[in-house]
């Protein structure tokens, strides 16, 4: 039986920890901090993660790395308005980075703006043109603010439409023909998250 592997010893990471805090107490505007963050977020301390990362913004604004990684680790404690200033403002400075276009487009997605997901993504697609992964979400972005513009006033998706009068026979009229639009578009949107659930 072999040794443990040292990238999963806690003690490994609370040692990092330990040369990183060493090293910004040596020069407070070291970029240590952000792999000190790192290490914190491996050990599941993500308060104190976000704390280095936002005091080392303090002493160092212009840290892309860095302002992602609060990005991802607000997203996920909750704070997506916080994330999302930080991805904005990382996305308007470097329209390149990935993880960032990636993330905030998923937060305008969530709010319902497919538009601002389609621009950002396809913008990020301008710079990576030959990436497959980078192209699908583009498209993906693109179909879904389509389909947003395409759906009546008032409709969010995923919701299903509250059950409906059913006309009668002979009744017909409008509603009567929007019925299987409103079913067609549900399903379109339904395949197009099961396939991002696949693919995911």
């Amino acid at each position: 039986m072999g040794a443990p592997d040292w990238k999963y010893n806690d003690a490994y990471w609370e040692r990092l920890v330990e040369v990183y805090k060493e090293q910004l107490r040596e020069n407070p505007k070291s970029y240590a901090y952000v792999p000190l963050a790192d290490a914190l977020t491996y050990l599941g301390r993500i308060e104190e993660a976000i704390e280095a990362l936002t005091w080392g913004l303090t002493h160092l604004a212009d840290s892309r790395a860095a302002k992602v990684m609060l990005a991802q680790l607000l997203y996920d404690i909750g704070d997506v308005a916080g994330a999302k200033l930080l991805l904005e403002d990382v996305t308007d400075r470097w329209p390149d980075v990935t993880e960032a276009a990636s993330l905030l487009c998923k937060i305008y997605e969530s709010e319902g703006d497919g538009e601002s997901a389609k621009l950002k993504s396809a913008t990020l697609l301008d710079y990576y043109p030959d990436s497959a992964p980078i192209r699908k979400m583009a498209e993906y972005y693109g179909k879904k603010a389509a389909m947003d513009a395409a759906a009546p006033a008032g409709w969010t998706e995923p919701q299903r439409p509250a059950a409906q009068h059913q006309p009668a026979a002979g009744e017909g009229g409008a509603a009567a023909g929007a019925l299987p639009e409103l079913e067609r578009m549900l399903d379109g949107i339904m395949a197009m998250k099961e396939e991002e659930n696949a693919d995911g």
